[in-house]
């Protein structure tokens, strides 16, 4: 079991992690708005149907089971006789024997040879989310810059609504300074050590006759 995840998100905070906390957050914050507006940026430039590091992955996919054999079994099922072991795939299941293909939602190499032999476009059998479409959608949602409360931004147009506080008013008297007191909680019985009643009062203010 791997933590590669946190490893990475902690290398990517690492400058950040001597500040305080509020720092800290308003650190990943811009850190994470300039992310995805780079990544944003980059996908508007990519012309091919797979995001590049994919369509990388397929050519060499591609290129491994080049001089591998082929022999069909049914109109989607195909046997591919590889150099040590043979595979079976099932195009219409999208189903390779190797695992790799139910994994990743991506075609493996005995896959692909299979859809070469078939006539059929790989792209076809790529899972939606290896496309750069959905990678551009991903990024869409830009995260908006937060100005300092100190120097805040005045553009109000002509129909915008200003939230004005609340009018409020200060209760009369002493503000409370006992807290609220959970219905699980148990109250110190006080008892009284002259007449030895419990009513809440002691020795001190005891009026008990004796």
């Amino acid at each position: 079991m791997t933590n590669n995840l946190a490893e990475s998100f902690n290398n990517w905070v690492l400058p950040l992690k001597s500040l305080p906390i509020l720092d800290i957050n308003d650190g990943i914050r811009v850190k994470s708005m300039a992310s995805i507006a780079a990544r944003k940026q980059d996908a508007q430039e990519w012309l091919s149907e797979l995001c590049p590091a994919i369509e990388k992955k397929l050519k060499e996919n591609l290129e491994v089971g080049r001089h591998w054999r082929v022999s069909r079994s049914d109109t989607y099922v195909y046997e591919v006789h590889c150099q040590k072991y043979n595979s079976m795939v099932n195009l219409e299941t999208r189903f390779c024997s190797c695992g790799e293909w139910q994994l990743y939602s991506f075609p493996c190499s005995h896959a692909l040879v299979v859809i070469q032999q078939h006539g059929s476009s790989p792209y076809l059998y790529v899972n939606e989310l290896y496309k750069v479409e959905k990678y551009r959608e991903t990024y869409s949602f830009p995260i908006n810059p937060l100005p300092s409360i100190s120097k805040p931004v005045h553009d109000f147009g002509r129909d915008a609504v200003i939230l004005q506080p609340p009018l409020t008013r200060r209760p009369p008297g002493r503000p409370r300074k006992k807290r609220f007191r959970k219905r699980s909680e148990k109250t110190r019985v006080i008892k009284c050590g002259r007449c030895g009643k419990c009513e809440g009062h002691n020795r001190k203010s005891c009026t008990a006759p004796i």
